[in-house]
């Protein structure tokens, strides 16, 4: 027996050799693919049938026979190579002049070579030495000659090695092949186990919610056309707004409510998160292991996440003592405009060295400018690293402290840097002729300001797990956020011309203690804790200065707070519960206590109001009890129904609240009325399926809040806030085909709808597009079309929206747009040489949040980059 290591499987050649009669010698071949020890050879060993019986059955012979038989002569040519199909998979014979011998054979990858070194190769028809997906499950067979004589006959399996029995026939070699099969433990692999919405590793197919997963594979596979996570999810995720082609998520909402997002269970959205709107613009895809999101209301991670939770958890470090990975690739965010081309470098570091694992992804990427379908220059919004640099690092070190515990320590640490040479051109509101915003070229000189145009965010947390205290699971963590970022170009408030900013600073904790009570009921119960303090300290510039310098030297003046200084702290108390009624029937529920205070000294409103407002400060308290309960229940092994009831917890944003007061606001705890916090009700109801080729899944959602929080803009740039009746409702769908083992192809379709009652008298209007996000359709066709050449085609159809304009909540109808991207990776030399192509039409349009600003300034009116090209080489060692 031979064992051969592949990409990390083990795959076991097992040669069985039969005596032969009459100058024919029969050897079975039996090779196939296992990522698990424990399953024995045998075990995917092709059982004789009809066809091969005769051919392979074993005879007696005396050792001096099979000696005699098995010699071959050294001038043993090849003339023909015949393929035809059989009931089981495929038949390969060389035809040869004279008696072959069967040789050696190996696996490589997905592939079975088997080499003759005392044979020739002269083909009568050289279209024979290379015929392409002759049967289900092969992708190729290929004879070729050596370069130091010899043959090589490759026979490609499109997933994995296919199982043979090699025999010879009258002197013709013959390989009987079947498509190779997945064994138990890549089945089990291809179960995807999440944590996020019951905070405790399950399965998927027994979570009673709607939860995405998007997996290492497709983050990579989509990191080809853009690094922005923003875009990523509204490429994949349902129920999710669409790209948002810019770097901020602004106005991306899930299921129509805010999000909640969060690193390896830490959370990272700030309270403030509707001015920047970055908090997916934190971390490298490279430095991500996966993303789960639960889809639809949630308090199983507190405050928040009245629409869902992102979940992002980074690399997991591999088995083998040092794995390298290094990736590098160039890019044009304006089909190859001069100076539109920008860098991407990665390299990753991870291994596994009882008792300590490591793992380390750093990635370095430039930006140049971006222009749009029309040819035309994007204008920087002053959030985006145009002309600028990224840097993203991600450490982790883990040791086994026994067979019971292990300690982690992470840091992760995102950095944007940017140099202004353009700006969103102030006059274009002014010119009868414009149409969409226009960049300027100014080289600004900043006077008195530390930073130009920044953003940095730093994670660090410390994570403790003992696997068996009395029984339970105990896991505690520790963590802290810093998040600062940075306009790079002066704009105007109230005819003031600021560079604003936005600071916050969060710790916390959670303990969380998993106990069996039963053999079928598992309790999961806990506390969360977390202090946040946020601000937006801007720095107001000399506007006459900077005009008359003709948009070229902002001088600072002073500090002002467009947000005065606040504090956030949160604390919960919560149980989960799942019980298994029978092995086809889970049930799952749990209850929630949150206490959200929110503190803010005196202060005074200036940026956004007409004239200065001065804020009494103080304190204020909400708390909530919440709750869940969903089943899960399997119609058949492969077909199961899914129910629940969800309940949501949230505030509003605070510090849109402090810098916009309400009109008559005066004092924080008298004006303002929030101790009955915002509780979403969802009702959800969906199917998932899990053939051999055919997965999909189906839900239908409706959420309301009695107390639902509109924050509506009034003259003077104040705000109402106005405690409404809202309800949300709509169906999201995806389905993935695999019609042959060469072709893959799917789609997601997500719609919703939501009204409110703001006059409270029954008669519900529709939201606006801030909250309801258009009808999203996406479908993809993969194909892999050669051995190691996989081509993938994907479409984005973003549809239109009027209901908010018809209903007073927008300002402007939200027009529809498709747009078709192109991703290709070959296979070449050592590792893998990968191609993208964003908006391959080369479209000029306009995503759903630039429309939507559109009325307020045409600087809003921000088009999407045209075609954009990249190109990449990725190995691993």
């Amino acid at each position: 027996m031979a064992t051969v290591v592949v990409c990390g499987m083990t795959v076991w050649t097992k040669f069985y050799l039969w005596p032969l009669i009459a100058g024919t010698l029969t050897v079975g071949l039996s090779p196939a693919v296992s990522a698990n020890p424990s399953i024995a050879p045998e075990a995917t060993t092709r059982e004789p049938n009809s066809t091969t019986d005769s051919q392979l059955a074993p005879l007696t012979l005396t050792v001096e026979d099979w000696i005699a038989q098995t010699e071959v002569p050294e001038t043993t040519v090849i003339t023909d190579v015949q393929v035809s199909a059989t009931p089981d998979g495929l038949r390969v014979v060389l035809v040869s002049n004279q008696a072959l011998s069967v040789g050696s054979s190996r696996s490589e990858g997905n592939a079975l070579i088997t080499e003759i070194l005392d044979a020739t190769l002269d083909l009568t028809d050289a279209a024979a030495a290379e015929q392409f997906n002759p049967a289900e499950g092969i992708a190729l067979v290929q004879v070729s000659s050596l370069p130091d004589g010899g043959v090589r006959v490759t026979v490609t399996g499109t997933e994995v090695p296919p199982e043979a029995q090699v025999s010879t026939e009258a002197g013709n070699l013959v390989l009987s092949l079947v498509p190779g099969a997945t064994t138990a433990i890549e089945d089990e692999d291809a179960i995807q186990v999440v944590v996020t919405a019951t905070r405790t590793e399950e399965e998927l197919q027994n979570v009673p919610r709607s939860v995405t997963v998007i997996t290492r594979e497709e983050i990579e596979e989509q990191s080809q056309l853009t690094t922005n996570l923003q875009d990523i999810l509204g490429q994949t995720v349902p129920g999710l707004g669409p790209p948002t082609q810019s770097f901020r998520n602004f106005p991306q909402t899930l299921r129509g409510r805010e999000v909640q997002i969060l690193v390896d269970g830490v959370p990272i959205s700030t309270n403030q998160n509707t001015a920047f709107a970055l908090e997916l613009r934190s971390i490298a895809p490279s430095a991500i292991e996966r993303i789960e999101v639960v889809r639809g209301p949630s308090a199983t991670f507190g405050e928040g996440a009245t629409g869902g939770i992102i979940n992002i958890i980074t690399r997991r470090p591999g088995e083998d003592a040092i794995t390298n990975t290094v990736e590098t690739r160039v890019n044009s965010r304006g089909d190859f405009a001069e100076d539109s081309f920008g860098t991407y470098l990665e390299y990753g570091l991870s291994g596994t060295s009882d008792p300590f694992d490591y793992v380390f992804s750093g990635s370095w990427e430039t930006f140049g400018f971006a222009f749009d379908g029309g040819g035309d220059r994007i204008p920087n919004l002053g959030n985006a690293p145009e002309n600028g640099s990224t840097i993203n690092i991600l450490g982790r070190v883990g040791v086994s402290l026994s067979d019971e515990q292990r300690l982690q320590l992470s840091v992760n640490h995102f950095d944007d840097q940017n140099d202004v040479e353009f700006i969103n051109d102030p006059t274009v509101d002014d010119d009868p002729d414009a149409d969409k915003a226009r960049a300027l070229e100014r080289d600004i000189e900043f006077i008195g300001l530390d930073d130009e145009g920044v953003r940095r965010f730093t994670n660090v947390s410390l994570d403790y797990r003992h696997t068996n205290i009395f029984g339970s699971q105990l896991e505690i963590q520790g963590f802290y956020r810093s998040n600062f970022g940075r306009f790079a170009e002066p704009f105007e408030f109230s005819g003031d011309a600021v560079v604003g900013q936005q600071e916050s600073e969060r710790w916390g904790g959670r303990i969380e203690v998993e106990t069996p009570l039963f053999e079928t009921f598992d309790l999961l119960w806990g506390l969360d804790y977390s202090y946040e303090e946020a601000s937006q300290p801007y720095e107001r510039i000399d506007a006459e200065a900077f005009i008359a310098s003709d948009f070229t030297v902002a001088r600072f003046v002073e500090d002002v707070f467009f947000t005065p200084p606040y504090e956030v702290e949160n604390f919960g108390l919560f149980a989960q519960a799942q019980w298994d009624i029978t092995p086809q029937w889970r049930l799952s529920g749990g209850l929630r206590y949150e206490n959200i205070g929110v503190s803010v000294d005196d202060y005074t409103a200036t940026l956004f109001v007409e004239t200065p407002i001065d804020v009494e400060g103080g304190r204020l308290d909400a708390d909530d009890v919440v709750f869940n309960i969903g089943t899960v229940y399997g119609l058949t092994d492969e077909l199961s129904i899914f129910a629940s009831f969800a309940q949501g917890f949230g505030v509003p944003d605070f510090g849109r609240l402090l810098r916009n007061p309400p009109d008559g606001f005066r004092s924080l705890e008298d004006d303002l009325d929030f101790t009955a916090p915002q509780r979403v009700n969802n009702y959800e109801l969906g199917f998932r399926g899990q053939w051999q080729d055919v997965q999909f899944s189906l839900a239908g959602f409706y959420n309301e809040s009695d107390l639902g929080v509109s924050l509506n803009p009034r003259p003077g740039r104040q705000l109402e806030v106005v405690r409404a009746p809202r309800r949300i409702y709509g169906v999201e769908a995806t389905i993935d085909w695999q019609p042959s083992p060469i072709w893959t192809l799917g789609g997601i379709i997500s719609w919703n709808e939501g009204e409110d009652d703001q006059n409270d008298d029954g008669d519900f209007e529709a939201l606006g597009t801030r909250d309801i996000q258009p009808i999203r359709i996406t479908a993809y066709v993969e194909n892999a079309t050669l051995p190691g050449w996989r081509n993938r085609l994907q479409a984005l159809f973003v549809g239109g929206r009027d209901r908010g304009f018809e209903s007073g909540a927008d300002l402007t109808e939200i027009e529809s747009y498709f747009v078709l991207d192109y991703i290709t990776s070959i296979d070449l030399g050592p590792g893998s040489l990968q191609i993208g192509i964003q908006n391959l039409l080369d479209e000029e349009y306009f995503p759903v949040g630039s429309q939507l600003l559109t009325p307020f300034s045409l600087t809003n009116r921000i088009a999407a980059p045209g075609r954009t090209i990249s190109i990449g080489y990725r190995v691993s060692f």
